[in-house]
């Protein structure tokens, strides 16, 4: 009890704190694209181009009206670029905050908040992308649209705990990297992304089984002028308790060692 009340402390702090962890990310973005002309817009650019190139391809192969098949990658791949570039990224996330952990007596979840920062920072750019879409296919989304406000708010919760439990795991062993991110790129795969739920009516259980696809509907379907689906919401809430309640007695429990496993 004692460990994980200093758990929740450490919480606690980072929340008052928020001053502190939104400038280290912005700062983060700046120094990342420093002497760039474009900045992090380059992101954005490359975004468009795939998005573009993949969506003519896939509506193709796929057989898919391109006016129905854009706006639906667009908008997963969205929100998928911020998913995985999150879990990928926090496989490094105390490696790469050494210095201020072994200088600094900072709360650890100043720098997963200043990583979610800049990663929400890179989405806002991206979203560029999404607005030109809908522009270009006169897609309305309507007032279904605010959904995505409760909905990239239980996002960012999952997020935010899969990111602290992965930054934990590969601190502590290094082997996990690699499997992380190959886990990822076949998350991709399976995941309706690039295709279209209901070219799986036959095999359904790849749905049902892949928290993925009930974390990008919360997000995804707003945007398309629809509602996410009660089991979305209920999966999402779920994970998001369960995933928190989880990772935070992991981090009681290793909090002290952490900056043993990144030296």
């Amino acid at each position: 009890m004692q460990r994980l009340s200093i758990a929740l402390q450490d919480l606690k702090k980072t929340l008052l704190h928020y001053p502190l962890w939104r400038h280290l990310g912005y700062l983060e973005v700046k120094q990342r694209y420093r002497r760039s002309v474009l900045g992090p817009w380059w992101i954005t650019l490359s975004l468009a181009i795939f998005v573009l190139m993949m969506g003519i391809v896939f509506s193709r192969l796929f057989h898919q009206q391109i006016s129905e098949y854009l706006p639906f990658f667009t908008a997963g791949f969205l929100f998928w670029t911020f998913i995985s570039s999150s879990v990928t990224e926090s496989t490094e996330l105390f490696r790469l905050n050494v210095g201020f952990i072994k200088q600094i007596n900072l709360p650890y979840n100043i720098y997963i908040f200043k990583f979610l920062t800049k990663q929400i920072i890179f989405l806002l750019h991206n979203f560029i992308v999404y607005v030109v879409v809908c522009f270009c296919f006169k897609l309305n989304p309507g007032w279904n649209f605010f959904l995505i406000i409760p909905g990239f708010s239980l996002l960012l919760l999952n997020v935010y705990w899969i990111s602290l439990f992965t930054g934990i795991i590969c601190a502590r062993f290094r082997d996990f990297v690699s499997i992380i991110n190959t886990c990822v790129q076949i998350a991709f795969f399976v995941t309706p992304i690039s295709w279209m739920p209901k070219l799986l009516e036959q095999n359904p259980g790849v749905l049902k089984f892949n928290p993925l696809a009930y974390l990008l509907d919360i997000v995804r379907s707003p945007l398309l002028g629809g509602e996410p689906s009660f089991a979305s919401w209920y999966v999402s809430s779920g994970l998001a308790l369960v995933g928190c309640c989880a990772t935070l007695i992991l981090f009681a429990r290793t909090r002290a060692r952490i900056a043993f496993w990144v030296d």
